[in-house]
């Protein structure tokens, strides 16, 4: 064979060589693009805790020591559930005050009702959000510097424990998350109607707003308080809901339980409407229970204490009810008995807060009245 037929018959191999590399190459890329889905998940981090997608952890966010006139530390408990699919981030606070022991009850048991699995996006549990209040069975204020914790935000990185905890929250957990619910109960000394949700309905901007009722209809209770009042500033919002809105973050509150009590029948509510949110959020599988007619509080009446002494309930009240405008409410004693205040209604609408213990102070607020707005449609 002459050198130009051997070189053709060289050239026509080498390229069927090269063919047949660049489909091994097509195809093996192209295996490679479908093994790597365009919603893959990666692992969530919070704080020094790593959860892989499909898993569920919990651990301590480490709430650091303060400067030499404020060395107390803290850690905040939390549970991560993160899983395997895409879908928001939803931050489920309790124990801002330390004896409002319902929700903290209520976050022991929702995380083993979550399957890792099977949860698209990530639900992050703060158990307990103030753990000097709560070790310290301290109503409002934390014991070490006489702080409320709800209106401490967003809270200062070297200021006292309690202002440490609210920057804590912000940044690690706050900052963190697409929705929040700051769940609540009526603290130590505190009677309240049974259940209830709240949102701010006029900070954060329209859509803000928007979300924000959207998940205090679907978590499921039939009393929703609308909050007034729009922030110019983060340091301006010193309520933990307050604050995420500010931030651009939808956020609702949750009153469920009275006088430090643990019955199913407070705590059930919030496990029920959390998970009533998660399917609203589209975040586990099913439908809200959506209320059928809820009542709209736009506007709350207060009574603050004009004297210290003992607070009597009058019997015939109770927290919940519906009273009209001048009904009595209680009477204020001093501590031999002679009454000093007759606290009446300032205005006619639903009980929402009423004390519930004898001892009171000059300025407590003893008593919340909510003027009912109508029903679902406004």
């Amino acid at each position: 064979m002459c050198k130009s037929n051997l070189r053709q018959s060289a050239n026509l191999i080498y390229g069927s060589y090269i063919a047949f590399f660049a489909c091994v190459v097509l195809i093996s890329s192209g295996a490679i693009a479908q093994s790597i889905p365009d919603n893959e998940v990666s692992a969530f981090e919070l704080a020094q805790l790593t959860v892989q997608p499909g898993e569920q952890v919990s651990g301590e966010i480490p709430v650091s020591s303060g400067t030499a006139s404020n060395p107390e530390a803290s850690f905040i408990p939390v549970t991560i559930t993160h899983g395997p699919k895409p879908g928001p981030v939803l931050a489920l606070i309790a124990g801002i005050h330390g004896s409002e022991y319902a929700p903290i009850m209520a976050m022991q048991g929702l995380p083993e009702l979550i399957d890792p699995a099977s949860l698209s996006g990530t639900l992050i549990v703060v158990h307990v959000a103030n753990m000097p209040a709560f070790q310290g069975r301290t109503i409002y204020f934390g014991p070490g510097d006489l702080k409320n914790l709800n209106r401490s935000f967003p809270g200062v990185a070297d200021g006292t424990i309690t202002e440490r905890i609210a920057y804590t929250l912000t940044q690690q957990v706050m900052m963190r998350s697409d929705y929040l619910i700051d769940i609540h109960a009526g603290d130590g000394n505190e009677k309240l109607r049974p259940s209830y949700s709240a949102y701010y309905a006029e900070a954060g901007g329209e859509t803000v707003v928007q979300e924000s009722r959207r998940i205090a209809v679907a978590f499921g209770l039939d009393t929703i308080v609308q909050f007034a009042g729009s922030y110019d500033s983060a340091e301006d919002a010193i309520y933990t809901s307050a604050q995420a809105v500010t931030l651009g973050i939808p956020a609702m509150d949750v009153e469920s339980g009275e006088l430090a009590r643990t019955d199913g029948a407070y705590v059930d509510p919030i496990i029920a409407g959390v998970l009533s949110v998660l399917r609203e959020l589209n975040m586990i599988a099913g439908e809200p229970d959506l209320p059928p007619n809820p009542l709209f509080i736009s506007d709350r009446a207060r009574v603050y204490s004009e004297h210290n002494g003992i607070w009597r309930a009058d019997p015939l009240v109770q927290s919940g009810d519906y009273v009209s405008a001048g009904t009595r409410l209680g009477v204020i004693t001093d501590y031999f008995g002679n009454e000093l205040e007759t606290i009446t209604a300032p205005a006619s609408g639903i009980l929402l807060i009423l004390f519930g213990t004898p001892p009171v102070n000059e300025g407590d607020n003893i008593v919340v009245i909510g003027r009912v707005l109508s029903s679902r449609d406004n």
